[in-house]
């Protein structure tokens, strides 16, 4: 019962891990190509592989 929570622990920990690395990469993609007002993150994990897209939102402001 110990290991499978430890299993378990390790699971959650690689994944928060794995997000952070992801989303910080991308964030500075979208810093550098000057997109960082309108954007979505798509996020999608199956059979331990992680999917990260991003769709960039073409916005303009008017006033």
């Amino acid at each position: 019962m110990e290991i499978n929570k430890r299993i378990a622990e390790a699971k959650k920990q690689n994944l928060k891990r794995e997000l952070e690395k992801s989303i910080d990469e991308l964030i500075d993609v979208l810093d550098k190509a000057d997109s960082l007002d309108y954007f979505t993150i798509e996020i999608k994990k199956h059979k331990d592989r992680l999917d990260v897209d991003c769709i960039l939102k073409n916005r303009k402001k008017v006033y």
